[in-house]
């Protein structure tokens, strides 16, 4: 009996053994199987987001080529704005773009409401230009975007030929974006797929009850976020509890920074699993092994029949840890199909070439593009089969780098031929995945059709050539035709000058006042085109000279006074404390004042005329000032402010047979702000009266002096 015993005993010592090294190996499976899971979508992760930081720094660079040339002008910002609306509608993750200049005025956007608003005292303008590195992609801390968007923005910083700091472009995140990639990859309920900046604040997670966006993770010395970035290493994986949520998680972090270029702040990525639901048929296979174990402990003496009954316990187990896999992998399929499903909808081309160049994965847009089916693509055909024979040698070139293992990217348009036979032009935007010995895996690739892009930039080309040549044919016309008309107009004024000398009788002499009256009305408006004319033909220019702002107002009400008061009308002016000396244009400026006063006058029946001029900026070699004048007069209705700079035009046409005039004052005051370094505009109530203001930039120092000061001259040009 004793040797039957120490025989049972033994024998339950050894399954005991052998017990705990089967579940410590399953252990160790599932934790190996899940780690490389994670790692592996940690990786994808990875690439897909460093890919868009280096898709958006790759973008930035190129609008910024020529960012700041657009932006000198109105129409040029207005270009650079619709660019910027394309550009963020065509590339997948960019809910924003927006141009800053160096003075933190947004001048360019693709959303409109953001043009115009100063972000000079935000943290993005502050690192930007204390950075002042252009080569340096800006990653920013996660922020509430003037959009009303939890995210970060991408930004460029741009320099000007000095190397100063020049103005920002900026992209803003589209927290989708996130969202989408994020949840594409997930398969379990329990997981949590998170993106956080370099500074620990979380910007994106699937974890939503509670809501952790914001949260900041170094809150813990010892987190898992903080160790993995001490390590320096850029991927790790820990099993420890969750910053935020404290539960206990197997979770995957990589360290992701553009896949080409440099970033100022990295983003980190956390893929993680509940480790007691990983755990969990585990954790039941051990509970009910550890209970079988004791039953035989317990009954060491028991017949071969209750080994039976253990031995099928365990294969019961066994298949329910089969079925618990088999499941876990139909999940997998699942979210496989959620992502070709994702895939096959892209509103661009997508395609997946194998190592020799091959179709192996195409989606539904990118057949539509070709004409070709799924089937008559994979594995038959390659790109380079479609190309046009007059881009194919550009395209093998660029192949060839790729071979040679130079780039991993590839950006180029080009024409491609149908299978129909039509000649269709395309974006591509290819990235390669490489193997560990640098040997093509497979390429990943985005085709967009931008025929009828191509087409519409055609037709605005010729429809702006059109137009210029229009308006330097107006210019011409206009130039010549004033200047014709002042040859007899002086000639008309020379016979009245004659008259008057000769006037023997009161109604010779009401006559030949009105004969001069009319001559300096007419003087006046053909004045005004040829300004207008210099204007537009770019030969005004403004040439620095001593300003007295107070001795030019004042000269201005000596003159406006005279009209002012056969109305029954009031002037009053104040003119803030300026700096001294200013140097500037002082006909502009007196042309500027005499336009407002005029207008004032013209298009007021009663009340008080306000001239004031106010000092906005200054600093170390110039000053800005804001002209306004307001009146109390039959004011202009918002829809018409537009109007009354342009050329000829007047809130309401019928004025120009109430009150007179030509309608090109207010489109050379604002020709002459503009050159001035300022701009001019209108506020206006109707029936309450109207402000009109322009803003001029004067310089403190003339360029002679900057030269003696050693000093840029540039720095004192307008």
């Amino acid at each position: 009996m004793l040797r039957i015993v120490a025989i049972g005993a033994s024998a339950l010592l050894v399954i005991g053994s052998l017990l705990g090294a089967e579940l410590y190996a399953d252990h160790r499976q599932i934790e190996q199987r899940e780690t490389d899971r994670l790692t592996s979508l940690a990786s994808a992760l990875n690439s897909n987001i460093g890919e868009q930081l280096r898709t958006s720094a790759s973008m930035l660079n190129a609008v910024g080529e020529d960012a700041d040339d657009l932006a000198q002008s109105q129409i040029g910002s207005e270009r650079l704005s619709h660019r910027m609306k394309i550009l963020s509608e065509s590339l997948m993750g960019v809910s924003a773009l927006l141009y800053v200049n160096a003075q933190g005025d947004v001048v360019a956007s693709s959303q409109p409401s953001l043009i115009g608003r100063n972000f000079r005292g935000g943290d993005r303008y502050k690192a930007l230009s204390e950075c002042n590195n252009p080569a340096i992609l800006h990653v920013s801390t996660p922020f509430t975007s003037p959009l009303g968007r939890y995210t970060i923005a991408l930004g460029k910083g741009l320099q000007n030929r000095a190397g100063k700091f020049n103005g920002y472009l900026l992209a803003i995140i589209d927290p989708d974006y996130f969202g989408v990639l994020l949840k594409s990859l997930q398969y379990s309920p329990d997981m949590r797929l998170s993106v956080a900046h370099g500074n620990g604040r979380i910007i994106y997670s699937t974890q939503t009850s509670p809501d952790i966006r914001g949260r900041d993770l170094t809150v813990r010395p010892d987190s898992m976020f903080l160790r993995h970035l001490r390590s320096g290493a850029p991927s790790s994986f820990a099993i420890d509890h969750a910053t935020v949520t404290r539960d206990l998680r197997l979770v995957a972090i990589h360290t992701v920074y553009p896949t080409s270029g440099e970033a100022d702040n990295p983003l980190v990525i956390a893929v993680s699993r509940d480790a007691e639901t990983v755990f969990a048929d585990w954790r039941r296979s051990a509970i009910t092994l550890g209970g079988l174990y004791a039953i035989g402990v317990i009954g060491t003496l028991l017949t071969l029949h209750v080994s039976q009954r253990r031995k099928r316990a365990f294969q019961d187990l066994r298949e329910e840890k089969d079925a618990a896999s088999r499941l876990a992998d139909e999940q997998i399929e699942a979210k496989h199909e959620q992502f070709r499903a994702y895939f096959n909808t892209m509103a661009v081309g997508a395609v997946q070439l194998d190592a020799s160049g091959r179709f192996e994965l195409v989606n539904d847009r990118y057949c539509e593009i070709t004409g070709y089916s799924p089937d008559e693509l994979i594995g038959r055909m390659k790109p380079s089969e479609m190309t046009h024979p007059d881009d194919a040698e550009a395209e093998q070139a660029q192949i060839h780098r790729i071979e040679q293992g130079d780039t991993d990217t590839r950006e180029i348009e080009k024409r491609i031929i149908r299978k129909d036979g039509r000649t269709i032009w395309v974006h591509v935007s290819s990235h390669v995945v490489r193997n560990e010995n640098g040997t093509v895996k497979f390429t990943s690739a985005v085709v967009e059709d931008i025929a009828h892009r191509k087409h519409l930039m055609r037709e605005l080309a010729d429809a702006k050539e059109r137009a210029e040549a229009a308006n330097r044919a107006k210019t011409l016309f206009l130039g010549n035709m004033s200047h014709e008309m002042r040859t007899p107009l002086h000639q008309i004024a020379g016979v009245a000058s004659m008259f008057r000398r000769d006037v023997t009788n009161e109604k010779q002499q009401r006559r030949t006042v009105m004969l001069d009256a009319a001559v300096k009305r007419l003087d006046a408006v053909i004045s005004g085109i040829l300004t207008l004319v210099d204007l537009e033909a770019g030969s005004a220019s403004v040439r620095l000279a001593p300003v007295n702002v107070v001795q030019l107002v004042d000269d201005a009400v000596a003159l406006a006074v005279v009209r002012a008061s056969t109305k029954g009308l009031h002037i009053e002016h104040t003119v803030a404390e300026l700096p001294s000396p200013l140097y500037g244009a002082a006909d502009h400026i007196t042309t500027i004042l005499a336009c407002f006063c005029n207008n004032a006058i013209t298009f007021s029946e009663k009340g008080t005329i306000r001239i004031r001029v106010e000092l906005i900026h200054d600093e170390a070699g110039y000053v800005q000032i804001r002209i306004s004048v307001k009146d109390e007069g039959i004011g202009i209705a918002a829809a018409d402010i537009p109007r009354l700079f342009e050329h000829f035009e007047q809130a309401d046409n019928s004025n120009t047979r109430r009150y007179g005039g030509t309608g090109v004052g207010l489109a050379i005051v604002k020709k002459l702000a503009h050159l001035m370094g300022g701009d001019a505009g209108c506020n206006s109530t109707p029936g309450e009266g109207s402000t009109f203001w322009a803003t001029l930039t004067l310089a403190k120092r003339t360029q002679e002096e900057a030269r003696l000061h050693s000093c840029s001259p540039d720095d004192y040009q307008i």
